[in-house]
């Protein structure tokens, strides 16, 4: 009776488990392998992304390894609209057109896409660091931006079902039931995207498990936890 009961996280780690006895090297990898494959050129765009979020963790291996991801910039630009239309979601009143925020997220997505992931993947690969992982940065951020995708693109979807909605009368600043219901998603989509990364760095990375569980589980949950606490408290 001396042993105590503690959390256990080993239902996320059954990629690593399968791999654990094949060591695979990412920290100075050869010019062939920063190289994109034919075969990864042959990869359409749906069946690239179906690829991505059904098997995230061989996904990163297969492909985020490399120094140019294919539809890299179709990545960036995604997420730096989706973080974009989050933003202005909480001052749609200031605006009057669809046009006008249409314009403002894909040039303003462009440029911010590109400077979080310098600025956040360089900050996401310190964790990796910190976790006893390979020192590959650009792994590292291919991996924060892949895996940051899904919690992106709820941003998006609150702007085009809001649109087809409301029109707009959107921009009288009121909370809709479409921005309910994709709270509820842009939740399921944090915790979707937490449980990829931690995966993919398990798996990829070669982190050791219990530093990775704090800066890939626990960390970004007591983050989200704070920003959503932040959102609803200026709310009231």
């Amino acid at each position: 009776m001396n042993g105590k009961k503690s959390l256990n996280f080993d239902f996320l780690d059954d990629g690593p488990k399968k791999a654990e006895n094949t060591v695979v090297e990412h920290s100075q990898p050869d010019a062939s392998s920063q190289l994109v494959s034919k075969g990864e050129n042959d990869v359409e765009f749906l069946q690239y992304f179906k690829e991505c979020y059904t098997d995230f963790d061989k996904f990163s291996e297969k492909y985020l390894t490399r120094k140019t991801p294919r539809y890299f910039l179709i990545a960036i630009l995604i997420y730096g609209m989706g973080s974009a239309a989050d933003r202005m979601i909480g001052s749609i009143g200031d605006y009057s057109s669809w046009g006008e925020v249409w314009v403002i997220t894909a040039i303003g997505g462009l440029i911010g896409g590109f400077i979080a992931y310098y600025i956040a993947g360089t900050i996401y690969h310190w964790r990796v660091k910190w976790s006893k992982g390979h020192d590959d940065e650009n792994t590292s951020k291919h991996i924060w931006l892949f895996s940051g995708l899904p919690i992106a693109v709820t941003g998006l979807l609150s702007l085009i079902f809001n649109q087809m909605a409301y029109g707009n009368d959107y921009f009288n600043g009121e909370g809709t039931a479409v921005d309910g219901i994709i709270l509820f998603v842009s939740i399921a989509a944090i915790i979707y995207s937490i449980n990829i990364s931690y995966k993919a760095v398990r798996h990829v990375q070669k982190v050791e498990k219990g530093r990775a569980i704090w800066w890939f589980i626990v960390a970004p949950a007591i983050f989200y936890i704070i920003v959503f606490g932040i959102g609803f408290a200026s709310g009231l």
